[in-house]
């Protein structure tokens, strides 16, 4: 069956998706700009990373919390304010900003407006389309954020060659402009009861955004610190600290930031842990494959970027078709078949060598891509499905903020995986002879290889959690029937 749908519902598409384009491309077209920006402030690549790692974090600790406010407040006003705050934050961050505190404020800043969209899109899906459309609808949406984690680094690119790393910043205005009038010509009034009591659980929001905050910080840092040492150790103490209060605070408060009954419904539970597992091996992938070409193949970073262009693209393309499986034969089937397909894209990277061909590399990409197409929408739907609806933007922001963890925990620990056992491997330990695709005694490409092998056979175990928390899953839920 086609997927037609009225004029004003595609309207409301031109506006989530503006918003996942602009927020997934700010994340995307930064990463080459970091090391010029460091060369002309003075500052180590440590130091640095704080404008992608704050961005993050920001997100990580406010999606739930904005997701809250737009089911208490509305969601028109609030992609107003996200488009609002984060293009007042792209216009002065090259202007004002003038060393690296000042950088670290405006992304800061930027965080907060693309945390105020992202929060909600998929809430936004899930309130204007009917349980049967409702995969299809994410699916599209998926294809949004695909384009900007695919056009990031090429405009990036295309800007920097011509202009200076400010225009990466720039870029973001006319999307933020041309978001905010149509978010106030095309959404509808929003639809709040003003009789109705509305609270906001401030305890509950401070107590899970310091849980959130420090366990992003313990993750992304854990290859950096170690994970015996007292800075790693103190964080996850204090998020587990943080974590038990929140837990705690919200079974005890009128007004809970987070529905913790809903994990009681295990569609919800099984998919929220599929969402988590899916995404780490996603940016797990995205962060050790370019390291493969540049360093191992010797390719250009030109050229790698291109052929990292292969699993974005794929995804663009297969999203949709997920999204009509899903619609037609519920959440669990197409979870499951893209779930497998990432799971043998996975085996396929466990074998890279120093003479495994390009094409090689861009096939397994293309199964990522595939697989991620077919299975992300289906995971997301499978979460609202046991969501109501007076709770979307709750569950949208608990989405986006799953995404965010997963993604963090997969670049740390494919990070940490790779330094361990390349310190492993170096030390004679493991294997005795025979580099990886080679002979005799292990060298430095065979010892990288070796624990990038261990590295993708820690993904691969993560895909195989996603496939069990899949298959606990009924086949078609009642709210996708």
């Amino acid at each position: 069956m086609a997927f037609r749908m009225p004029a004003y519902k595609w309207r409301i598409f031109s506006v989530t998706g503006l918003a996942s384009i602009t927020t997934a491309t700010a994340v995307s077209s930064i990463s080459l700009a970091l090391p010029v920006i460091a060369e002309e402030f003075g500052v180590t690549m440590s130091a640095i990373s704080w404008l992608s790692l704050i961005y993050s974090l920001i997100q990580s600790c406010t999606l739930l919390i904005f997701g809250r406010l737009a089911d208490l407040y509305g969601y028109k006003r609030q992609f107003i304010g996200g488009f609002l705050v984060f293009g007042m934050a792209s216009a002065l961050l090259p202007i004002l900003a003038r060393g690296l505190l000042g950088l670290v404020f405006f992304r800061c800043l930027q965080g907060l407006g693309g945390a105020m969209m992202i929060s909600i899109t998929q809430a936004m899906c899930n309130r204007v389309f009917p349980p049967n459309e409702r995969g299809k609808a994410l699916g599209v949406n998926s294809v949004f954020v695909s384009v900007g984690y695919a056009i990031g680094p090429s405009i990036s690119g295309i800007l920097m060659s011509s202009f200076s790393w400010r225009s990466i910043f720039y870029f973001n205005l006319p999307s933020c402009i041309l978001g905010l009038i149509m978010a106030f010509l095309i959404l509808r009034k929003d639809e709040v009861d003003p009789s109705a009591e509305r609270k906001m659980d401030v305890p509950g929001s401070l107590l899970f955004a310091l849980a959130v905050g420090t366990l992003a910080v313990a993750i992304n840092f854990s290859a950096e610190w170690g994970f015996g040492s007292a800075l790693f150790l103190g964080c996850l103490l204090v998020s587990c600290v943080s974590l038990g209060a929140f837990i705690y605070w919200e079974r005890h408060t009128d007004a809970p930031l987070m529905k913790l009954a809903l994990y009681s419904n295990p569609v919800f539970s099984f998919a929220n842990g599929a969402s988590v597992c899916s995404y780490a091996l996603q940016q797990m992938t995205s962060f050790l494959v370019p390291f493969f070409l540049i360093n191992i193949l010797f390719l250009s970073k030109s050229d790698s970027g291109f052929i990292m262009l292969a699993m974005p693209l794929t995804m663009m393309l297969f999203s949709p078709y997920g999204g009509r499986l899903t619609d037609r034969h519920g959440s669990r089937l197409p979870a499951l078949a893209g779930l497998a397909i990432l799971a043998i894209g996975c085996i396929g990277m466990c074998f890279l060598t120093e003479a495994t061909p390009v094409a090689v590399v861009v096939a397994a990409l293309l199964l990522y891509g595939a697989g991620n197409g077919l299975s992300v929408q289906a995971v997301n739907a499978a979460i609202f499905s046991a969501v109501p609806r007076e709770h979307s933007g709750m569950a949208s922001g608990m989405v986006a903020t799953l995404r965010n963890l997963g993604q963090g925990m997969g670049v740390a620990f494919g990070g940490a995986i790779m330094a361990v056992r390349q310190q492993y491997y170096a030390s004679g330990r493991g294997l005795s002879g025979g580099a990886v695709g080679g002979s005799g005694a292990l060298g430095e490409s065979g010892i990288y290889l070796t624990a990038q092998r261990d590295a993708f056979l820690f993904g691969l175990f993560v895909v195989c959690i996603a496939l069990f928390c899949m298959y606990r899953i009924p086949g078609k839920t009642e709210q996708e029937e």
